[in-house]
């Protein structure tokens, strides 16, 4: 899959650019500030979700306009497609997608044609911050291979919040949190066994070179546990079970005590069995961009392409050595790869592989 055409218009920095790369591995350099980000972040928004920034809605919109939209056109093999998102004219809370030229409903139709996965600096914390970070990194990773589970944890998340409003407002109705609860354990379930399969499929299947040992995932989570030894039938019946017993303490905690919500992840190495909260920043850089990027054969395996990978300041706490193999591997992917930097120098062993770009001041022009 390669990206050939990407227009933007009153996105962030960016006024109206028409950007049409030939490469598929794409290096995007210029200073701090200049749009490099927004640009990666103008083509995660093409997938379902909120985007490697989560940003609000407005907050997309250059200063001063109204409205912005994202449109770009991918090429896989033979086939070209287009797809589209931005402002939603009569809510600006919310935003349209189109594919060829279509009104789109469901997030899910887009995923099965396009998705994205990415590492940003700020993901450098992920394991020294709170579990929710790392469930979204496991989410969208499980979203690229499975369009359908971003809408179950969707539709559980809103049913916790629902559970817990209840509980606080009018925790005697009983056969209103009953329907709740029932539909939290469906969720539940369904999401921790994408989750779960996914990760099993990753462990089988490592990403390792001569710069990257291999990397093991980790899901600490109950549902997912029950569900490697129980049908799933039995493991929803466990979870309304719970729900239902624990209906007194955690109205007095303003939580839900089971759920999806409730799972973590994290990473070791594979050789050492050295977990990532324990390592270096550099090795962790390590550990995710090697997981990012066994992701991307898998979901080849499994799907025939592999999502766009978008990749900011991605060589930042890597060693020489660990930089070239990264650059190195970026080539056997057979997907849209966008990679930023401050420095093109830093990228020069795969010069003449890659087309290389310079962002100044929300243009993008050839470098």
């Amino acid at each position: 899959m390669k990206l050939t055409r990407l227009a933007l218009t009153d996105f962030r920095n960016y006024t109206h650019t028409v950007w049409t790369p030939e490469a598929s591995i794409l290096v995007l350099t210029g200073e701090n500030g200049s749009g490099k980000t927004n640009l990666l972040e103008a083509v995660s928004l093409l997938a379902p979700g909120r985007g490697l920034r989560g940003a609000a809605l407005p907050a997309l919109c250059r200063q001063g306009a109204e409205q912005w939209g994202v449109a770009a056109t991918l090429q896989s093999g033979l086939d070209e497609f287009r797809i589209g998102t931005g402002s939603d004219l009569s809510e600006k809370q919310r935003r349209t997608f189109r594919l060829d030229g279509e009104n789109i409903r469901s997030q899910a139709l887009i995923g099965q044609r396009f998705s994205c996965v990415w590492l940003t600096p700020q993901m450098d914390r992920l394991f020294q911050e709170g579990s929710s970070g790392r469930r979204r990194f496991l989410d969208r990773l499980v979203m690229a291979l499975s369009p359908d589970h971003g809408r179950q944890i969707a539709a559980h998340d809103r049913s916790v919040v629902s559970r817990n409003r209840v509980l606080s407002e009018r925790p005697n109705e009983a056969e209103w949190l009953t329907s709740i609860e029932d539909s939290i354990a469906r969720h539940a379930v369904a999401a921790s066994a994408a989750r779960l399969a996914l990760i099993e499929s990753m462990n089988a299947h490592p990403f390792e070179n001569d710069g990257f040992s291999a990397s093991t995932l980790h899901l600490d989570c109950a549902i997912s546990s029950r569900l490697a030894t129980q049908p799933a039938l039995e493991v929803e019946d466990w979870i309304r079970n719970s729900l239902r017993q624990a209906r007194t303490e955690d109205r007095q905690r303003s939580t839900t005590s089971v759920g999806a919500h409730r799972a973590d992840f994290t990473l070791s190495d594979t050789a050492t069995g050295r977990p990532a909260e324990l390592s270096s920043s550099g090795q962790q850089k390590v550990m995710l961009t090697g997981t990012i990027l066994s992701h991307a054969r898998l979901m080849t395996q499994e799907r025939g392409h592999a999502p766009a990978i978008l990749l900011d300041e991605p060589l930042l706490h890597l060693d020489e050595m660990r930089r070239h193999a990264l650059l190195d591997s970026l080539e056997g992917l057979r997907a849209p790869v966008l990679i930023t930097g401050t420095d093109a120098e830093a990228f020069a062993p795969i010069a003449g592989r890659a087309q290389f770009f310079s962002v100044r001041n929300g243009t993008i022009s050839p470098s």
